[in-house]
């Protein structure tokens, strides 16, 4: 019989249920359900002259359709109660609140998945908007790089994003501890759902890695930041480097380019901060250069290089190409034998040495 109802109920179940609160459903119906029951237990002690706990018992098992027979109401008075309190009434509320909290868990999954879920996290990473070309594949890198890193590989994750409003593709969840909500990064509102005063580190990515319009939004973000006051460290990606200053004085502690092949620059200027500067010269011929030069070493060891080339002021090396393997060797050990055919270094751009001057002072050592 519960069967039969249940099924009733939910095929004329009113569609409006779903968008109310289950949760509030689910008490309403509990306080009901236990007054109907404590009726029928009343009646049954009244009418049928039983104990609270044979009332109880009968009350239980004629609910629940299950009926061992051992107790059943025989007078008219009893049974007209039964009829009335639980077969009318409590088997109706029981089938309804069967079906209101089914329809709550699928409600709640369906939250979930889609970004309307407040988690409460503490301690997170919060990841702010999403690049509007190949996105999955960038956060997908993104979080992989924080997976790896010491310094945060058991923080959770949340996303903070317009996208995906039929929730993560796989390729992202099955990073686990990967969570997201639905919304505009620059939404005070949606700022307080992924709750931001309690992030460890929040990361602003540039909506359109070309379009310096996004430094203003990124700007819009970094103010509101301020506002809720946000204690974590704020990295922000910045499309003019004419912008820097003002991201950094609304509250950025990290700027950096915005460079989609790379997300590994993130998560390294977040661990060592400043680092992402010396990475970025390696992208620009501003500031300090990467040279390559061809040489013939033999046998000299690699701190005596390094000595050489700095008291000659002709530049800093950081990794040479080994003769033997033909493999870049990038800051071996100080003691270590070089054989190479070729020197990398870092020179000023003021100051770019001489190939000649490099092959003078290597054969002085």
């Amino acid at each position: 019989m519960f069967n039969l109802v249940y099924r009733g109920l939910r095929k004329f179940k009113n569609r409006e249920l779903l968008r109310t609160d289950m949760g509030k459903s689910l008490k309403i119906t509990g306080v009901y359900l236990f007054i109907m029951l404590s009726a029928h237990i009343w009646a049954m002690m009244i009418f049928e002259n039983l104990s609270f706990w044979d009332s109880f018992w009968l009350t239980l098992t004629t609910v629940t359709t299950v009926g061992y027979g051992d107790l059943s109401a025989t007078s008219l008075e009893g049974r007209f109660s039964t009829i009335l309190i639980l077969f009318v009434g409590s088997v109706f509320v029981a089938a309804k609140a069967a079906g209101d909290y089914f329809d709550y868990r699928s409600n709640l999954r369906q939250k979930k998945l889609r970004g309307r879920w407040r988690w409460n996290m503490s301690g997170h990473i919060i990841i702010m908007n999403t690049p509007a070309s190949f996105g999955e594949q960038y956060l997908q890198r993104l979080i992989k790089q924080f997976r790896t890193s010491r310094q945060y590989e058991n923080n959770d994750i949340e996303l903070l994003t317009s996208q995906f409003p039929e929730g993560l593709p796989s390729s992202i969840t099955d990073l686990k501890r990967v969570a997201h909500y639905h919304g505009r990064a620059d939404d005070v509102e949606c700022m307080r759902a992924v709750n931001v005063q309690e992030a460890d580190v929040i990361v602003v990515l540039a909506k359109q890695e070309g379009d310096k319009s996004s430094d203003g939004r990124t700007f819009d973000i970094l103010h509101r930041l301020n506002e809720l006051g946000e204690q974590g460290m704020i990295l922000a990606e910045c499309v003019d480097d004419d912008n820097r200053a003002r991201l950094l004085g609304a509250g950025a502690d990290i700027v950096i380019r915005p460079i989609r092949a790379y997300p590994e620059m993130i998560v390294r200027a977040l661990v060592t901060p400043g680092s992402e500067q010396i990475i970025e010269n390696m992208f620009s011929n501003e500031g300090d250069e990467y040279l390559r030069y061809d040489v013939n070493i033999q046998g000299i060891p690699w701190s005596a290089i390094l000595c050489c080339l700095a008291k000659n002021d002709l530049g800093t090396a950081i990794g040479y190409m080994s003769k033997n393997s033909n493999k870049l060797q990038c800051n071996p050990p100080a003691n270590e034998q070089v054989d190479a055919v070729a020197l990398f270094l870092m020179a000023r751009e003021e100051n770019i040495p001489d190939p000649l001057a490099i092959q003078a002072a290597l054969k002085d050592i």
